[in-house]
């Protein structure tokens, strides 16, 4: 495989409410159909991360393709296609005004910082340098900016760090309040992924949230198995294929996430015969969500074709394929 397309995916890895519960109007029906209002479902445009790469992905056209291709009504966002646009006021307001002719709500941006000439990543918040850490701050704050632009609540961020995870605790409780006090001026909200590492152990990441303590810092509760992976086998550098050494289970991960939750990435990777995603238990985990009181959307997040691009395979559904086969179990099982 070309190197830095590996190093690119490594790097991207690394009404109804008011009525009486004893009121006999409430019959199981109107309950579901209320439990099905509280969770919307939305497109993530990392879901066309093979598209982008070969150059067939327009980010201005995503309201567009989410409307008339999906018959969806949310937009959850991806840095990495803004290309260097994200303080253009000319195209922030073109993606907007886009999303309001289509009737997109925008959701959150996925921030990865990354520089695509030199495939280099960037400051981490989480980095025992408090240089470092200090222009990471400064890094994120366009984005907030960029989010605020398009109508997005909230940007999504990452904590890679080579550090114990005592130090990167305290680091990162440090550097997000800082940040905190930016967004929170904007109304934009931090949100933090289970991406594998330190915040793929659903304690330490609840426990990091505790600690900080602000309205405006939550979860972005991912399904994906190599999210929960504490820790991998970095002998093997590609990301797909490398064995986990600390995998952290998935559903109680979920679980604990969800009553910090802003959002919800339905990871999917490869279905089988009869439609059922192959990596999640997409039933089980829907009903544990349903059982919280996560209320917002729910985001579409379809994995197969990337892994296809960057790791040589030829055994997953198209984009297009695998993004329907997803919103048919979300729509299945809300």
């Amino acid at each position: 495989m070309n190197q830095n397309r590996r190093k690119f995916i490594n790097d991207i890895f690394k009404g109804t409410a008011a009525i009486s519960l004893s009121s006999p109007l409430l019959n199981n029906n109107l309950f579901a159909n209320y439990l099905s209002k509280k969770i919307k479902i939305s497109l993530q445009c990392f879901s066309f991360a093979s598209e982008f790469y070969t150059g067939k992905f327009d980010l201005s056209n995503f309201s567009k393709i989410i409307r008339e291709t999906y018959n969806l009504d949310g937009a959850e966002y991806w840095s990495i296609p803004f290309m260097g646009k994200e303080k253009n006021s000319s195209f922030l307001n073109e993606l907007r005004q886009k999303s309001n002719d289509y009737g997109i709500k925008n959701t959150i941006i996925l921030v990865d910082l990354l520089n695509m000439q030199t495939m280099k990543q960037g400051n981490s918040l989480a980095s025992v340098n408090k240089k470092e850490r200090n222009q990471a701050i400064e890094d994120h704050k366009p984005w907030i900016d960029a989010a605020k632009s398009i109508g997005c609540d909230s940007i999504r961020i990452n904590l890679w760090s080579d550090a114990s995870k005592e130090e990167v605790m305290k680091v990162s409780i440090e550097s997000i309040s800082k940040l905190l006090e930016y967004s929170s001026d904007k109304n934009v909200s931090i949100v933090i992924e289970n991406h594998g590492g330190y915040t793929g152990d659903a304690k330490w990441l609840v426990n990091l949230i505790k600690k900080i303590n602000n309205k405006n810092l939550g979860t972005l509760p991912d399904f994906g198995t190599l999210n929960f992976c504490v820790e991998r086998d970095v002998s093997n550098s590609e990301i797909f294929s490398s064995k986990c050494l600390n995998q952290y289970d998935k559903y109680r991960g979920v679980k604990e996430l969800l009553p910090y939750a802003k959002g919800i990435s339905a990871k999917s990777t490869q279905f089988d015969l009869k439609g059922n995603e192959t990596d999640t238990n997409f039933k089980k985990m829907i009903r544990l969500i349903k059982k919280s009181n996560f209320e917002g959307y729910m985001s579409i997040e379809y994995e197969g074709a990337i892994r296809d691009t960057f790791s040589q395979q030829n055994n997953h559904l198209s984009t297009h394929d695998g993004i329907l086969a997803t919103k048919k179990l979300l729509e299945k099982y809300i």
